[in-house]
């Protein structure tokens, strides 16, 4: 097959990330019939025929569409994704920093600089994320979140310059 289109790498991208849930990567693919000429038959017939019932439906539908995308691709779309939730303030900037981690390590360490990657992480590894928020006393989670805030201006300036120079690299 030759190159997916876009909105198919996207599609199939968001799936894989976790950013789309298998219910609405069904319902997609149940309601245009436009994916077919996008996809091919085969994996279109593939996608159709597809058990989304099934007990492990999430990890065979990945291990059908990964051989479909480029995962050097998929990790820069990863990365630029997350380093665009952090600029725009869509994510929280602790749990951002837990994700860096993961595709710092995922990414074999070669893409994400260390600061960004493990740096602010570990220096940000005591402060609770928004779901532990509750298990804290108000003023010892106002003490824990000032870190986070000291941290804030570098961490979006790093995110920032990496993801000009990915942008740079290979344009979303």
């Amino acid at each position: 097959m030759d190159t997916l289109p876009d909105n198919v790498k996207r599609m199939f991208y968001e799936v894989l990330n976790g950013d789309m849930t298998i219910r609405d990567f069904e319902q997609l693919i149940y309601d245009s019939d436009k994916y077919e000429n996008a996809l091919g038959a085969g994996l279109y017939l593939d996608l159709i025929s597809f058990n989304y019932d099934q007990k492990d439906a999430l990890t065979q539908l990945k291990e059908i569409i990964r051989p479909f995308i480029d995962s050097n691709e998929f990790n820069v779309w990863r990365i630029k994704s997350l380093l665009i939730d952090i600029i725009e303030d869509r994510i929280d900037l602790v749990v951002a920093t837990h994700k860096l981690r993961d595709l710092y390590y995922s990414t074999g360490e070669s893409i994400i600089p260390i600061s960004l990657g493990v740096g602010y992480e570990s220096e940000l590894d005591e402060v609770p994320i928004p779901s532990e928020y509750h298990l804290w006393d108000k003023n010892g989670l106002s003490e824990k979140l000032k870190k986070v805030e000291l941290y804030r201006p570098d961490i979006i300036r790093e995110a920032k310059e990496l993801l000009e120079k990915l942008n740079l690299i290979s344009p979303r």
